[in-house]
């Protein structure tokens, strides 16, 4: 079993675990419940600041080291994998407090800017650790098998929606990915917030806007914003030229409507939205799956961490967000 070290237990791993709700949804919530039950990772050690985090982590009784600090670890050297669920600022100095380390999952975002997002990728290369951004889409079977599916059930895209909430890096940045794996590359990006905007996120001066995106393949997504105050979603809405699918509740769920002849317009054609195929996606093991992932590119010794790369580019579709709303709404090419 590799050694294994979370930092940052925080009020998600304490708290989503025991939500009732939650439990009925996703088997894996937090990391913590698929280090509990992955024969191929020890949970060693907990790392947090809050002290209520660190009494909860002791409740369980199971982890032999929890610690308010890094630098009170017993032996930095013994661990093998990290988990670093905290926000992406002095990710690097931590980092490089574990110098024997093989792998390492980030909690999204991977950085806040490019320049620490590229030092990341760098000193993982430079180490040869194995890493991946916890972004459950990516590791979906159901979302992977209906995005095989995309080119017989939708034909080409027409047109593409989004909603979002909570701050573009922080959940925005699950649409921005998923959106990059259905559409493709980006081409430019423009914001359409008019100069207004809220920073309503637990990422420090993150924005909630909308935007428009353009694609490499000429399509176009329109993304709007919600409060999560009134409600939560993530949500992506593509329209192709046989079909409609859209990605609801978070992923949780997607609506598939078929082609057919025009209900009242004779020699028409018609998608049919008011009787849809709802499927449950595979959230509830989404997690589990990309601890499977990373150990089989360990013991591959899979170094070239092409999704760190995706993930680089999502940021710097972000960034280029934040600057045409600087800009007044100026179109941005990448």
């Amino acid at each position: 079993m590799l050694k294994t070290i979370l930092i940052g237990f925080g009020n998600i791993a304490a708290n989503y675990a025991d939500d009732i709700f939650m439990q009925k949804f996703f088997r894996y919530s937090t990391h913590l419940q698929v280090l509990k039950d992955h024969p191929d990772f020890y949970l060693k050690a907990i790392v947090d600041k809050n002290t209520v985090a660190l009494n909860k982590a002791k409740s369980l009784g199971t982890i032999p080291e929890i610690k308010q600090h890094i630098d009170e670890l017993d032996d930095p050297n013994e661990f093998e994998v990290v988990i670093l669920a905290i926000p992406p600022e002095g990710r690097i100095e931590i980092i490089n407090k574990l110098p024997k380390i093989k792998a390492i999952i980030f909690e999204k975002p991977l950085a806040t800017d490019i320049k620490d997002a590229q030092e990341i990728i760098d000193l993982c290369q430079k180490r040869g650790i194995i890493a991946e951004v916890n972004f459950p889409r990516r590791f979906d079977e159901k979302v992977l098998e209906s995005l095989n599916k995309l080119p017989n059930d939708l034909g080409p895209l027409q047109s593409a929606f989004a909603i979002y909430g909570n701050g573009i890096n922080n959940n925005g940045s699950h649409l921005l990915d998923l959106t990059r794996m259905v559409i493709g590359d980006c081409k430019w990006v423009q914001s359409l917030a008019n100069g207004l905007c809220d920073h309503i996120s637990p990422i420090k001066n993150d924005l909630n806007i909308p935007f428009a995106l353009g694609f490499k393949n000429e399509v176009k997504l329109l993304v709007q914003v919600v409060q999560f105050d009134f409600y939560r979603e993530i949500y992506l809405d593509l329209w192709g030229t046989k079909g409609r699918l859209s990605f609801l509740q978070e992923g949780l769920l997607s609506a598939y409507s078929s082609l057919k002849r025009h209900r009242f317009s004779e020699y028409d054609y018609e998608l049919e939205n008011d009787n849809r195929l709802i499927s449950l996606m595979g959230q509830s093991n989404a997690m589990y799956n990309l601890y499977d992932y990373l150990k089989l590119k360990i013991d591959n010794k899979d170094f070239s961490n092409k999704n760190l790369i995706h993930s680089l580019e999502v940021i710097e579709i972000i960034k280029k967000i934040e600057v045409s709303f600087l800009r007044k709404d100026e179109r941005i090419f990448l």
